[in-house]
């Protein structure tokens, strides 16, 4: 879970830069709305838009309570599924989901965004570090 690995190509379709966790609900509002006008254009759906919503929105939240700003948050398309990948200044902190923790202390976040994934991971690079997920 949460290996160092680049994700598959996908295009690019929406992108946010939160600067504090005040800016989460506001960008969880507007996904909501861009998949439900996504999907009403024929667009390829969703298939568990509240997992899609929780998963950006935890990876955001832990990007802004545990990395360094900005926060660069992208959406894309793969060819059958969706990339979701938030990228902080934080290079030199990977991932570090809660193991063997009471789920009464938080830090379950990332191992529930990988439950539902079809595919995880992160990488560091010159802009910082990325966390990834792609989900149906």
């Amino acid at each position: 879970m949460w290996q160092e690995r680049r994700p598959p190509a996908a295009q690019p379709i929406w992108h946010w830069t939160p600067a504090a966790l005040t800016d989460l609900p506001r960008i969880r509002r507007e996904l909501r709305g861009r998949i439900a006008e996504h999907e009403a254009s024929d667009g390829p759906a969703v298939a568990d838009p509240d997992m899609f919503v929780l998963a950006l929105d935890e990876l955001m939240s832990n990007a802004l309570r545990h990395g360094r700003t900005p926060v660069l948050v992208d959406v894309g398309r793969t060819d059958d599924a969706w990339l979701l990948t938030v990228c902080d200044r934080a290079a030199d902190a990977p991932p570090r989901p809660a193991v063997d923790r009471d789920p009464v202390h938080g830090g379950m976040g990332l191992g529930l965004v990988a439950h539902d994934a079809v595919q995880e991971g992160w990488y560091a690079s010159e802009q910082g570090k990325h966390v990834w997920v792609v989900l149906r």
